[in-house]
């Protein structure tokens, strides 16, 4: 009785193991399956560029199997397109005054410049009446070429602006002599609608200079010389001044200075006189000078 039932146990033994050989390993394991790849970064908004996505991580391999790969990093956004640039300003003239010859008294005027005076009483404000030089002799009188003022953006030559001098009956007498020196043109169609840009580096020169011999000897002290840079509109007809739009530079620095002054050509402006230049007043032969140079008109 002992024996089958020790033999049914052994038999049942086989039958739930298997027989094995020595050197037979079990069946490997099955592999796990590959964990699955993070999704795509999205791309950034217009302009910056979106960072990739993130890979998933690798999934583990079951025992014996091999371990699954990482998902694919999500590609960058692109970067959005640059807006459209706006349209460049025309530039309408230019001068540096580098191709001039200093002693040339009328290198100015022969350079298309142009001179006008208008005189006033003492007051400053009674107008008496106002002429033009014509081609005029810039030694003494309204403008003229001058060298060494400058920095490097300036180069070796400038513009020099001061009262007329060649006046000495109205300097002598007290009366402001307001000296002119301008470019002008008439307006057209084409230009209504623009923005007249007139840029200029400018410096103190001589005026009301209190160790200038025409302060210390003036008969009506202290000095008042006075300088602006000016955009001026006038009827073709009566001269009447429509537009004056002005930078004051009686009290600049003696270092140099970036400056500029702006119109808007209006349709009512067509076929009158435009100017842009610069102006210096004095009396009792008082001094005016001031130094410009890089003249520059856009619109």
């Amino acid at each position: 009785m002992k024996k089958k039932t020790l033999f049914t146990i052994l038999f049942a033994t086989l039958a739930v193991y298997g027989c094995s050989s020595d050197d037979g390993g079990g069946a490997a394991g099955s592999g796990g399956s590959g964990g699955t790849g993070g999704s795509a970064g999205t791309g950034g908004s217009a302009g910056t560029g979106g960072s990739a996505g993130t890979g998933g991580s690798a999934g583990e391999g079951g025992a014996g199997g091999s371990a699954g790969e990482g998902g694919m990093g999500g590609a960058a956004g692109g970067g959005g397109m640059g807006g459209a640039g706006g349209m460049a300003a025309e530039r309408e003239f230019e001068e540096d005054f580098e191709s001039l010859d200093p002693t040339n008294a009328m290198a100015l005027s022969q350079d298309g410049w142009v001179a006008f005076a208008n005189i006033w009483q003492p007051d400053g404000t009674t107008y008496i009446r106002g002429y033009s030089p014509g081609a005029w002799d810039g030694t003494q009188g309204f403008s003229n070429v001058a060298e060494g003022q400058g920095g490097v953006p300036q180069g070796d030559q400038q513009m020099a602006v001061f009262s007329d001098y060649q006046n000495q009956a109205d300097q002598t007498a007290g009366n402001r002599v307001e000296a002119n020196t301008f470019r002008e043109r008439p307006i057209t169609a084409a230009d209504v609608g623009k923005t007249l840009k007139f840029s200029f580096d400018a410096k103190r020169g001589s005026i009301n200079d209190p160790a200038d011999a025409g302060c210390t000897g003036t008969t009506n002290p202290p000095c008042d010389s006075t300088a602006l840079a000016f955009i001026k509109t006038l009827d073709s007809v009566s001269f009447a001044t429509i537009d004056f739009v002005t930078e004051p530079t009686t009290d600049l620095p003696v270092t140099w200075g970036r400056y500029s002054i702006e119109l808007v050509i209006r349709a009512d402006l067509v076929d009158q006189i435009l100017q842009f230049g610069f102006s210096a007043t004095a009396s009792n032969n008082e001094p005016s000078g001031v130094f410009y140079d890089n003249v520059l008109v856009e619109r």
